[in-house]
């Protein structure tokens, strides 16, 4: 049985004895608003952590509540301490391509029924011919008995997500309960194509594989952490890598940066890098890159290990402080 599996069953063992199946609700940001620059609208998704601990360490020491392992994961009441959002300083990740872009003229909608949301009320349903019809003659009780129905209030641990936005989390915990994913393509590669390799939103819940690689890499999940590096990895040609080599996400991650170096390598003769490749290394000689002086290091050394490994390797020999002979004798 994969890793995997094993909690879903427990989850449906739980469903057939009736018993709760969501204890955590997490609340993640989803919207970004330009002026003032925030990450806004707050909402949540629900987790069982039986799932949440089987799949991740991570998890399981935050739920331990011995402390959490990361400032980016606030408890809180569940209420409306958040709901004006947070700076997108505070955020992290102001580029984040899981963030709806906010529109200053949509009418924000605010529901009635907020306060509710922590109460399940289970309701008596009929069809809809029965309710026009009515029941026949026959089928009325003598004496009817109403039944009133308490509403089930559940207690949730009410998890504020600082720094991560409600698509990547959606995703995120679609992974830990089927072990799949879906990417959306990289902004850098312009408006998706109709070519069919865009992800169906109505039969998966894609998400950016930089923003999944960020939180996968948080939460210390190798496998989805490798999964996200290789799609982006996959993304990458010579029309788009000097964008992403001067992001502020691979500024963050090394092993991004070395990947993207790579590429650039490999393009390096292709007419978009020679066009656009000064205005890169300007960026740099200006100081606008906090990750400038990373990127000419990393590609000068993939440039001798390509071109040069054996000058490279003495350079990196160590160096034999006695000399050859060793330490010499007295006279």
């Amino acid at each position: 049985m994969s890793n995997h599996q094993a909690p879903v069953e427990a989850l449906l063992m739980k469903s057939i004895l009736g018993q709760q199946l969501v204890d955590t609700k997490l609340h993640t940001f989803s919207s970004r608003s330009a002026h003032p620059r925030k990450v806004i609208r707050p909402q949540a998704l629900f987790a069982n952590d039986v799932v949440l601990i089987a799949r991740s360490e991570f998890f399981a020491e935050l739920l331990s509540r011995t402390g959490s392992p990361d400032a980016t994961f606030v408890d809180f009441d569940g209420g409306s301490e958040f709901e004006d959002g947070i700076t997108l300083d505070d955020y992290g990740y102001a580029s984040d391509s899981d963030l709806e872009d906010e529109e200053e003229d949509r009418n924000i909608s605010e529901s009635e029924n907020d306060e509710d949301d922590d109460i399940l009320v289970l309701a008596d349903t009929i069809s809809e011919n029965d309710a026009l019809t009515g029941p026949s003659e026959a089928e009325k009780p003598i004496a009817p008995t109403l039944i009133q129905h308490q509403p089930q209030v559940v207690n949730y641990r009410n998890i504020l997500m600082r720094d991560t936005a409600f698509r990547t989390l959606k995703a995120f915990l679609l992974y830990l309960y089927t072990n799949t994913i879906s990417f959306s393509p990289l902004k850098s590669q312009g408006p998706p194509g109709t070519d069919g390799q865009t992800p169906n939103p109505s039969t998966s819940w894609p998400c950016s594989p930089k923003s999944m690689y960020r939180l996968a890499s948080k939460v210390r999940l190798d496998n989805l952490r490798d999964r996200a590096f290789y799609e982006i990895r996959n993304r990458l040609d010579a029309k788009n890598v000097l964008q992403e080599l001067s992001s502020s996400f691979t500024s963050k991650y090394p092993a991004i940066l070395q990947m993207n170096v790579e590429v650039l390598l490999q393009h390096i003769a292709s007419v978009p890098v020679i066009q656009n490749i000064p205005a890169l290394l300007r960026r740099i000689t200006d100081s606008q890159l906090p990750h400038g002086a990373d990127i000419i290091i990393s590609l000068y050394q993939k440039f001798l290990l390509q071109h040069h490994p054996r000058a490279l390797a003495l350079a990196n020999a160590p160096i034999d402080l006695k000399g050859k002979g060793g330490k010499k004798g007295k006279k």
